[in-house]
C-alpha cells in the first residue's frame, strides 16, 4: 500500500513508464496502493498514450471504478482492466461452519505432508456461492465505466483452463497476456482469499550470427554472387543467419556453410515466477519449472535467540494456517523448481528490515535457511529490500 510513496523515492522506476500492472488478490497490502499509484502515474503521462493494463482477480475492475471515483481522481491515465475469473481456492481451504464466506487452512489437508488424503482442485470459493462477498454483488452495482475517469473500453474476462498442457494437480490456468516475445501465465495460489501467482516468460531468441565464419567467403565470391543477381552480396548475412537448423548454403567457388558453423544455439528465453501470498505454490510448479528468477514470500520463521518459544515446525504450521509461507518453504519450491535464483519477500512487520546489524543478521539468517533448502549458493539466494534491482542476464 506504500507503492506511490515508494516510486518517488527511487530513480529506477519512472511512473510515467509504467503500462502494465498485475495485482495477486484484494487484500489490502495488496492492492490499497493502486489508486494512489495511477494518480502519481497521470501526473506524468499524456492523455493520449496508450492505456495502463491492469490484470488481476474477478471484482477488481468494480472496486477500482468505486475508489476512482469516489476520490474523484480525474488526474488517473487512461487504464484497462483485465480480470481473471473463477479464481479457486486451493482444496486445503474450507470455508468455517458459519457459511460467511470466510476459509479456513485445514492442516489435515495440508498437501506437503504424505500422511494426508490427496484433494484435488475443485470450484469451491467462486462468485455466488458466498451472496454478500464483493465478487458477487460487484456485477450486480450499477456504475459504469466513464472515460473521465480514465477507465478504456475492451478490459477482458479472462477465464481459467483446466485442461492446459502445464496445469498441475488438476488446478487450471490462466493465459493472461501475450505480447511480442513475451507471455505471462497465471495459476491459483492457496491463500485465505482467491490469489494467483504469475510467470513471465521470454520467448527464445535466436542464435547470433558468427560473421568472422561468413565475411571471408562472401568477400572472395563477391563478384559471382553479383553475377548471380545478388547486386548487395552484404544481404548473404541475413540469409545464412535465417537458415533452418541443419541448413547450409552454397556460394559461387563451391564453398557450403552449414548453419551450425556460422550461427550460435538459441538463446533462452528468460523466465521469472512471482508467487503471490501464499502457503503452497504447488498449481505454478509446470510453469515455473526452470525459471530464472523465483519471487516467493517468507513470512515468517523460526530463529533460535531471536524467538523465545516454539520451533521451525511450528512456524511452518502457523504460516500455513494464515496463509503464508517460511523460508525454508519458498527454499523447498525453489529447488522443486529448479529455480536459478530466489528473491524472499512479504516478511513479517517483526522484521524490522531496517540498516541495523541486527536486522541485517536476522536477514541473512532467513537467507541462509533459504538457501538450505533451495540448495543454492550464497549468491543465488536474497532476502529483498526496498528498491532493489536485480540484473537479469539473457545470456544462453
Amino acid at each position: 500500500e506504500g507503492t506511490q510513496l515508494s516510486v518517488q523515492r527511487t530513480s529506477s522506476i519512472k511512473p510515467g513508464k509504467i503500462s502494465k500492472i498485475f495485482i495477486t488478490h484484494s487484500h489490502g497490502d495488496h492492492s490499497f496502493g493502486l489508486p494512489g499509484l495511477l494518480c502519481l502515474m497521470g501526473t506524468d503521462r499524456d492523455r493520449s498514450d496508450p492505456p495502463v493494463e491492469i490484470y488481476g482477480p474477478e471484482g477488481l475492475r468494480m472496486w477500482l471504478r468505486v475508489a476512482i471515483r469516489y476520490s474523484v481522481s480525474r488526474v488517473v491515465p487512461p487504464y484497462r482492466v483485465h480480470e481473471l475469473m473463477d479464481v479457486p481456492m486451493a482444496p486445503e481451504w474450507v470455508e468455517g461452519h458459519r457459511k460467511n464466506g470466510r476459509f479456513y487452512y485445514q492442516l489435515r489437508r495440508d498437501p506437503d505432508n504424505p500422511k494426508n488424503k490427496f484433494f484435488e482442485w475443485t470450484n469451491q470459493g467462486l462468485a455466488g456461492e458466498d451472496a454478500n462477498s464483493w465478487i458477487s454483488r460487484a456485477p450486480m452495482m450499477n456504475l459504469g465505466s466513464s472515460r473521465d475517469f480514465g477507465e478504456q473500453d475492451g478490459g477482458r474476462d479472462i477465464y481459467p483452463r483446466y485442461d492446459h498442457p502445464k496445469c498441475s494437480g488438476g488446478a487450471p490456468i490462466w493465459e493472461v497476456e501475450v505480447e511480442d516475445d513475451v507471455c505471462v501465465h497465471a495459476a491459483p495460489m492457496s491463500h485465505s482469499v482467491p490469489c494467483v501467482g504469475y510467470v513471465v516468460t521470454e520467448q527464445d531468441k535466436p542464435g547470433r550470427l558468427k560473421p568472422e565464419n561468413v565475411l571471408p567467403v562472401i568477400d572472395r565470391n563477391r563478384q559471382g554472387l553479383i553475377d548471380a543477381g545478388i547486386r548487395n552480396p552484404m544481404k548473404v548475412m541475413a540469409m545464412v543467419k535465417s537458415l533452418p537448423v541443419g541448413g547450409s548454403y552454397s556460394f559461387p567457388d563451391g564453398t557450403i556453410i552449414n548453419q551450425e558453423d556460422v550461427v550460435e544455439p538459441p538463446r533462452r528465453g528468460r523466465k521469472i515466477a512471482i508467487c503471490g501470498d501464499t502457503a503452497n505454490c504447488r498449481a505454478l510448479a509446470s510453469l515455473a519449472q526452470d525459471a530464472d528468477v523465483l519471487i516467493h514470500e517468507a513470512t515468517n520463521t523460526f530463529l533460535p535467540g531471536v524467538d523465545k518459544d516454539g520451533d521451525l515446525r511450528g512456524a511452518s504450521r502457523d504460516a500455513k494456517i494464515h496463509g503464508h509461507s517460511t523460508p525454508h518453504m519458498a527454499g523447498e519450491f525453489a529447488r522443486r523448481i529448479n529455480a536459478k535464483k530466489l528473491i524472499l519477500n512479504h516478511f513479517s512487520a517483526r522484521y524490522k528490515g531496517d540498516q541495523s546489524i541486527d536486522s541485517m543478521t536476522i536477514m541473512t539468517r532467513i537467507e541462509k535457511q533459504a538457501m538450505k533448502a533451495a540448495q543454492l549458493p550464497e549468491d543465488c539466494v536474497a532476502a529483498s529490500w526496498d528498491f532493489m534491482v536485480l540484473p537479469l542476464s539473457n545470456k544462453t
